[in-house]
């Protein structure tokens, strides 16, 4: 019975390749972006939000940009909804939020945004840091993040747009 069973195994393998047995996961290009400042009026009790934006009007509910002197942030380009979508997490208080993205792949129509912390504890003053990351756009069912290691929210096509 165990040898029919690895040779149906193989010729399934054979007939329709190896996404058979297990989900593909394909590398989507990203780019990361700084020299935003979050807004207070966007969800200012939260700890954390996490959110996919499909437009700039929504973009610019959320964030600001932050113009100081000798500014080189890397911004999103003009007319950047036209192709990309932007994913964000945002982590607020009493701390300074790093974050080091590590991948964005998309596996059975699931983004999967994976990303390192570091952050750096501040005794008297509160921040609100944002990861802003675009992708290209696609008719994803879901946006997952996972945040050292651990997948900390998933927004469905119908939860995109906002929320924590």
């Amino acid at each position: 019975m165990k040898s029919i069973t690895t040779a149906l195994l193989l010729f399934a393998m054979a007939c329709w390749g190896p996404g058979v047995l297990a989900d593909e996961e394909t590398k989507l290009a990203f780019d990361t972006y700084s020299g935003y400042f979050v807004s207070n009026q966007f969800e200012p009790d939260a700890p954390v939000s996490f959110v996919v934006i499909g437009d700039q009007q929504q973009f610019d509910k959320i964030f600001g940009a932050a113009f100081v002197m000798r500014d080189k942030a890397h911004r999103l380009p003009p007319n950047a909804f036209e192709s990309l979508l932007v994913i964000a997490a945002i982590h607020r208080g009493a701390a300074v939020w790093e974050y080091k993205v590590e991948g964005v792949v998309l596996r059975a129509g699931v983004v999967e945004l994976r990303y390192a912390t570091t952050a750096t504890k501040s005794a008297s003053a509160t921040f609100a840091c944002p990861l802003i990351v675009s992708i290209p756009r696609g008719g994803y069912q879901a946006v997952q993040f996972v945040e050292d290691g651990k997948r900390v929210k998933q927004l469905a096509r119908a939860e995109q747009g906002g929320g924590r």
